[in-house]
């Protein structure tokens, strides 16, 4: 019987006169974060690679033309730029030349490239020593797909020969995107 009315008196305690519920203590935590500029670029191709079968304009997609014969490569680089900046895709060679193991010499303007989705199919560019600007995007994800072409001409040796493509992505001013 004796915990009964301490159990009731605490109960009408609690209903007659309610406490408010109270933090013992607080802080407040500033918080700084500092983002910085971030561009990457991802290829889907290590390599770009015309076998002697892309050459051939008899049973073969490629084109027999006066001064020699075209192969294509369509779709065959896929550029993936990401960036919190606007930003600009680039594309050159590093060097004049794609060069033989039996020392033979394709210049590079011999390559030709265009963007997979270019609405002129007749759109084909050289590849230069200077970066010329491919595609321009705002700060997010942009996917940029190449077709590349090799003219052979007759001069040129019969060997495996070897280069590179450099695409390049450099930051712009928002201005600059088109």
């Amino acid at each position: 019987m004796y915990r009964m009315p301490v159990a009731l008196l605490v109960v009408c305690m609690i209903l007659v006169h309610p406490a408010p519920v109270r933090a013992f203590d607080s802080a407040d935590v500033p918080v700084t974060v500092r983002i910085p500029q971030m561009i990457v670029l991802e290829i889907n191709a290590t390599e770009l690679i015309f076998e002697e079968s892309d050459f051939d304009y008899v049973l073969g997609a490629a084109q027999r033309v006066t001064v020699g014969v075209v192969a294509t490569k369509e779709q065959a680089v896929v550029a993936t730029v990401s960036g919190n900046v606007p930003y600009t895709l680039s594309i050159s060679a590093p060097h004049e030349f794609l060069v033989g193991l039996n020392g033979g010499l394709i210049h590079v303007s011999q390559l030709k490239w265009r963007l997979s989705d270019s609405k002129d199919r007749d759109d084909w560019r050289p590849l230069t020593l200077e970066r010329v600007p491919v595609r321009s995007g705002p700060p997010g994800t942009m996917e940029v797909r190449f077709d590349f072409r090799l003219t052979a001409f007759w001069e040129n040796p019969a060997q495996s020969y070897m280069g590179e493509i450099l695409l390049t992505v450099i930051p712009v001013e928002d201005s600059q995107v088109e």
